[in-house]
């Protein structure tokens, strides 16, 4: 996925914050545009208090749910969000698109990166969805 605009980053946000995004949208890819849209305009926990939220109500009115077992997971939030800020600290000269375009080009954008940082049982755990638990491998 490449953006070739921040308009176009604005209109994912808008939807996803409507909660008209349809849920085919709603990948990997966007859920890491999502993140850094919000640290990009927000201090860090400003953009997790919002991506929590938003997340969880979107989930619901798109037909989801927020359990034990699916929906909002904690641990995976504050993960990809740090990665994510790490990212942007050397960029925030670029604009968005860019940024997001660079971070999706590269290895860090893996669905697979947080396994390297957790046992897989641990990270898929009802208590790493519920909650924060840091990383075992730093």
């Amino acid at each position: 996925m490449h953006y070739s605009s921040d308009q176009e980053i604005e209109i994912l946000i808008s939807q996803f914050e409507a909660r008209t995004l349809p849920k085919s949208s709603w990948t990997h890819q966007a859920h890491l545009t999502t993140g850094m849209f919000y640290l990009y305009r927000y201090s860090f926990y400003e953009a997790l208090c919002i991506m929590k939220a938003k997340i969880i109500t979107y989930n619901e009115a798109s037909g989801g749910v927020n359990s034990s077992t699916g929906g909002y997971h904690e641990t995976l939030t504050i993960f990809w969000l740090k990665t994510l800020e790490k990212f942007l600290v050397e960029r925030r000269h670029e604009s968005l698109f860019e940024i997001c375009n660079a971070f999706l080009e590269s290895s860090l954008s893996s669905k697979e990166l947080p396994f390297q940082f957790y046992p897989r049982e641990k990270l898929l755990s009802v208590e790493a969805r519920a909650t924060w638990i840091a990383p075992e491998v730093e």
